[in-house]
């Protein structure tokens, strides 16, 4: 017998921020154009920095002369507004609502979260 793989869940990555969207990403022409958006206005970011799924499609997602990758000596230069919380989607949504920041989600943890009204437990 073949092995075969079957997908029968997915998810979505979403871009989540302040209402006010500084950054303009509302507009964006695609995400690495928000992207690009946060990281020239240095709009505050949180990065989950734990090397789950989600923090490693964020970094794909940076522009690539911002030299931005898991290693923390590559943003060290940004620190005034990329946070690498290094921990879960959880609290690092807590913490992006707090500072008003802009955070890479999974939706189906974004859609709990808003449904919990911003509590997780």
């Amino acid at each position: 017998m073949e092995n075969e793989r079957l997908n029968w869940m997915y998810n979505y990555f979403v871009l989540c921020g302040p209402s006010a969207d500084p950054a303009g990403v509302k507009d964006a022409a695609d995400v690495m154009a928000a992207f690009k958006a946060i990281a020239d206005g240095k709009y505050t970011f949180i990065s989950r920095g734990d090397g789950s799924g989600t923090h490693t499609k964020e970094l794909s997602l940076w522009p690539e002369d911002l030299g931005i990758t898991a290693e923390a000596e590559s943003f060290k230069d940004y620190t005034d507004w990329y946070v690498s919380a290094n921990t879960g989607m959880g609290a690092c949504l807590v913490m992006a609502e707090e500072m008003g920041a802009y955070i890479l989600t999974d939706k189906a943890t974004f859609l709990t979260f808003v449904a919990n009204d911003g509590v997780m437990g």
